[in-house]
């Protein structure tokens, strides 16, 4: 079913907004400051949720429950992970992809670093994390 990613991620949408409202605001705060400080594009995702992207790459994406999914490269991926900045990611653990929950605004420099972090690994920069 094609959809079915995208209204299983607007279900979590909808959760959030019932049960844990003050979540959205942190979600719009991340929205707006990656598109100012990271000069991101937002679209909507092809598993549902928000996608980050710079140019032609996703960098991340946020589901509806606050779970972002950042693609670092295995190698960041292993450092951010050892950290403590974020988990391997959720369903496919050794990939580039890493996961960090979103539920307060004390998370969003976190987040914003990730994608950073990101940012510099799709446009062949070094990372901070590397």
């Amino acid at each position: 079913m094609p959809l079915l990613p995208q209204i299983f991620d607007t279900m979590l949408l909808v959760a959030t907004a019932l049960f844990d409202w003050s979540a959205l605001a942190v979600r719009e705060s991340l929205e707006r400051e990656a598109c100012h400080s990271l000069g991101v594009k937002l679209s909507v995702h092809r598993f549902g949720g928000v996608g980050f992207n710079s140019g032609r790459h996703e960098l991340a994406h946020l589901h509806g429950n606050g779970l972002l999914d950042a693609f670092v490269g295995v190698r960041a991926r292993d450092s951010v992970v050892r950290s403590g900045m974020a988990s391997p990611h959720h369903v496919f653990p050794r990939s580039g992809w890493v996961s960090f929950w979103i539920k307060t605004e004390s998370d969003l420099p976190n987040a914003l670093e990730l994608m950073r972090i990101a940012q510099r690994y799709r446009t062949n920069m070094p990372t901070a994390a590397a």
